[in-house]
């Protein structure tokens, strides 16, 4: 499991009081970013080895509310030829409350030549440490 910790920021807020409900897909975003980051995926912005999201859902638990501090747990669920998919909970960490889970599945591909590649072989081996 890899932990992704946040503040929910003024500009997060809805004029209910509470994050936004498409905010929580920035949230998955900086999650997935810093998971990638920390696990030597830095390639990830080179265009000829780089992914897109294919596929995102998200189910709401509980609202979070300004300066609330939001633990987002990642866990890859799968791994495929060219895809991988990553499962995250998003909890409030005064007190534990369940705020969200979500799945995000992203493709490898070379956007120089705008096809689907495979996994690279450094990307599975960090994907497969984190595997549930």
């Amino acid at each position: 499991m890899f932990r992704h910790t946040l503040t929910v920021r003024f500009r997060d807020m809805d004029a209910f009081g509470h994050v936004n409900n498409a905010v929580y897909l920035t949230y998955l975003e900086e999650a997935r970013v810093a998971f990638m980051q920390a696990n030597d995926m830095r390639s990830l912005n080179r265009p000829e080895r780089s992914t897109i999201l294919a596929h995102a859902e998200i189910d709401y638990r509980a609202p979070a509310h300004l300066g609330d501090v939001l633990n987002i747990d990642l866990v890859v669920s799968k791994v495929g030829n060219s895809s991988y998919e990553f499962t995250y909970v998003v909890k409030r960490e005064d007190d534990g409350a369940l705020i969200a889970q979500a799945k995000s599945v992203q493709v490898c591909y070379n956007f120089t030549l705008s096809r689907v590649i495979r996994v690279p072989a450094e990307w599975r081996e960090a994907l497969v440490k984190f595997s549930a």
